[in-house]
């Protein structure tokens, strides 16, 4: 079913258009307009306010949405400087303005809001009457910082992503005990400014399962994060140079990624994190590597450690992770690999892309169940035992190694 309604004023054409489950409110210019919600539909659920040419939506344009509709959605109004949210709405987006302010009605009944391309600079203060609000993102925008104390009555909040932003700082001035702390679960920080993070701070949001600061310019991890639920830590794309976790007490923590900084060597104190499966360090600054370096961290499944200047790896050892299932070592510098002694029952070696000419298949240990050597000085593959029985290793010509340069760069650095 398609509605159209049409009307003409001084300013323009506003135009309702609706469908099943969505209405269309086209150049909206005064508050007079909203006489067409009357032709609303009953069934239609989602209202889409869009290319309004006012600087404010005020509380009397909103208060006006039928009951039934369960979303309002303004998008596409660059005029919009400021809006004023009133009790009765639920769930709101707004997307490509220039909001600058925002005003929440006290007791308000929002429980997902979402904003994104807009010139706010901070969390808006009347945030705090929104004690229903499960779900914030304000993504885009120019926030500066965040103080969490802004989010202290929020006592429902379980997901806040303030990613693509223009953030800064993270502090928490609050001097009570906040309900959001109860609440959190994940928290996004991506791709905004951070040079210097607190890990500290992390620590009072005690249901927070995920936090998420790839994509700043982090140099510096302050405090010890010591925290019971974490389930997934996000570091990558940064400008770390080193990573002391000595300290952290992080029980559950089950990913931590470190891709993508400037990191010459593991982080210390890596082995405490007993139960972490996943650590990625892929795109760092790595030249030298032991397998005994994380051979404490007993629950490691898969270790990615490609696209670094790797010269040498030592994984013949009695000390290796004893749950390890994959490592990864494409895109490399190793001339040699030594697999002899592999202490776990079974493990898939990636090591593609290097400069490898020195490998004995025939000594490999028969608990490497997968090996993926591509693109070397000598090329090497299986997938199980008896491709390896039937296949043997060629030698290659030098193009590899004019090549490989060529393809670290494109493959790692883009």
């Amino acid at each position: 079913m398609l509605f159209l309604l049409g009307t003409a004023n001084r300013m323009g054409s506003m135009r309702l258009q609706c469908s099943k489950q969505y209405c269309y409110l086209y150049d909206l210019t005064t508050s007079e307009d909203t006489f067409t919600y009357q032709y609303i539909p009953q069934h239609v659920e989602v209202l889409c306010i869009e290319n309004t040419v006012m600087e404010h939506i005020d509380h009397a344009i909103l208060e006006g949405v039928p009951s039934t509709i369960q979303e309002v959605i303004v998008t596409n109004s660059f005029a919009l400087r400021w809006i004023s949210v009133p009790r009765a709405v639920k769930s709101m987006m707004i997307t490509s303005t220039n909001l600058r302010r925002m005003d929440i009605e006290a007791n308000s009944s929002l429980s997902y809001l979402a904003v994104s391309v807009c010139d706010l600079v901070k969390v808006p203060d009347s945030i705090k009457h929104a004690r229903s609000l499960g779900w914030l993102y304000i993504t885009s925008c120019k926030l500066q910082g965040l103080n969490m104390a802004s989010l202290c009555d929020n006592v429902r909040l379980g997901v806040l992503s303030l990613m693509r932003n223009k953030i800064r700082y993270v502090v928490n001035t609050s001097t009570r005990h906040c309900g959001v702390y109860d609440a959190l679960a994940s928290v996004t920080l991506s791709e905004n400014l951070l040079t210097t993070v607190s890990m500290e701070l992390f620590n009072v949001l005690v249901r927070m399962d995920g936090l998420y600061l790839q994509n700043n310019r982090i140099r510096t991890l302050a405090g010890q994060l010591i925290h019971g639920t974490l389930a997934e830590l996000r570091m990558d794309g940064n400008k770390l140079s080193s990573v002391d976790l000595c300290g952290w007490t992080v029980p559950s923590l089950a990913s931590l990624m470190l891709d993508r900084n400037n990191l010459t060597a593991v982080p210390l104190c890596v082995n405490n994190f007993t139960n972490t499966s996943l650590l990625t360090m892929r795109s760092n600054r790595l030249s030298n590597f032991t397998i005994e370096s994380v051979a404490g961290m007993s629950s490691l499944r898969k270790l990615d450690l490609s696209c670094n200047t790797l010269k040498t790896v030592m994984l013949s050892t009695a000390h290796f992770p004893a749950d390890l299932e994959m490592l990864n070592i494409d895109y490399n510098n190793l001339e040699a690999l030594d697999l002899s002694f592999v202490p776990v029952r079974s493990l898939e070696v990636h090591v593609s892309y290097n400069l490898i000419s020195s490998f004995d298949a025939c000594g490999a240990s028969r608990n490497v169940s997968q090996l993926l050597m591509y693109d070397n000085m000598i090329v090497c593959a299986w997938h199980t035992s008896s491709v390896r029985e039937r296949d043997r290793c060629n030698k290659t010509d030098g193009s590899v190694r004019r090549l490989h340069n060529e393809h670290h760069r494109e493959v790692c650095y883009g």
